[in-house]
């Protein structure tokens, strides 16, 4: 029998327990992890240490270097969806809605060493320029790319759909506020174009698709 595949698209930003929960809603398919692994060690070997994890038939965890928010990593992930055809269903991972730098500088102005900088802790540091818009790009590109690669190849009854999995912290940003307003709007808009192939696509936060994969799962 052809096993099917469960696709993970941007592991460096999934969390470890997530990653070992959702392992138990996936006993029957292959998990295939993509992502910048360089920055998701401690993932990889918490998801290889699971005993319940499967390791017989062809279904032992694979783990793909292929970053979704760029155009060479999103050439990379649109082969191994074809290579890994049947695809059951496809995890796109967010980042957090705010750009990178923005979460650094808040952190920072929290620490104890915060009371030797001449800043006031109600305001924030100016984020730069290029980290703003490398970080909108990065975003929408890889909302696009992912979403164009899984459905390229999915197809009813053998694959579910493509679930977005948001970060569970809400924007801090005008920039955050509208990354996420655009996901959620694209995604409504959308939805109808993947229904009408019989295809599923939402955004949750993962402890929400986990719950609902719980209630699902024989």
């Amino acid at each position: 029998m052809t096993i099917a595949s469960c696709i993970w698209i941007g592991v460096e930003y999934l969390a470890t327990d997530v990653a070992v929960a959702a392992l138990r809603q996936h006993r029957r398919s292959r998990q295939v992890f993509c992502g910048r692994l360089a920055v998701a060690d401690d993932l990889r070997r918490a998801v290889n240490e699971q005993p319940s994890a499967p390791r017989a038939d062809g279904l032992e965890p694979e783990w793909h270097d292929a970053d979704a928010g760029t155009i060479i990593g999103g050439g990379l992930l649109s082969d191994l969806l074809r290579q890994r055809r049947p695809v059951e269903e496809v995890m796109l991972v967010l980042p957090p809605w705010d750009a990178p730098h923005h979460c650094g500088a808040i952190e920072a102005l929290a620490s104890p060493l915060a009371g030797s900088l001449e800043v006031p802790l109600e305001v924030p540091l100016e984020v730069p320029l290029e980290v703003t818009l490398d970080h909108a790009r990065g975003f929408i590109e890889r909302v696009a790319i992912g979403a164009a690669a899984a459905k390229a190849v999915m197809s009813a009854p053998a694959s579910r759909g493509m679930t977005i999995l948001s970060q569970p912290t809400t924007a801090g940003t005008a920039l955050g506020a509208g990354l996420q307003a655009l996901t959620e709007t694209w995604v409504r808009i959308e939805r109808p174009r993947w229904q009408q192939q019989s295809l599923q696509l939402n955004v949750m936060q993962p402890e929400a698709w986990l719950s609902e994969r719980a209630e699902t799962t024989p």
